[in-house]
């Protein structure tokens, strides 16, 4: 199982778009949630999703994550606790992350 923690924001002056490559502009939440979507379809129920906004008191629940949140531009993905990828949602670099510890080729 890998478990996959996107961190964003609702605030749009903090990001424009989801980074996703796809010319348009979605929230965060939203680019997570496609992102969530493909990852599911890929790998099954090999991994666990969950979105956290920075402004929530559900960020609370990760104080090793909040120690270190402002050294990255947000949306933040952690792989299994720990900080991977950040300023924006790439399927392709996540997905290949998650092979990876999967360790499927």
């Amino acid at each position: 199982m890998v478990d996959i923690t996107v961190f964003g924001s609702a605030d749009s002056h903090e990001h424009e778009g989801c980074g996703c490559g796809c010319g348009h502009a979605h929230s965060m939440r939203d680019a997570a949630e496609v992102l969530k979507k493909a990852l599911i379809k890929k790998f099954g129920d090999h991994v666990r999703f969950s979105y956290v906004d920075v402004f929530s008191e559900e960020v609370m629940d990760f104080p090793d994550v909040m120690k270190v949140m402002n050294q990255y531009r947000l949306p933040l993905t952690v792989i299994n606790g720990e900080p991977r990828f950040y300023g924006g949602l790439s399927l392709e670099k996540i997905s290949a992350a998650v092979a990876e510890l999967l360790g499927v080729v």
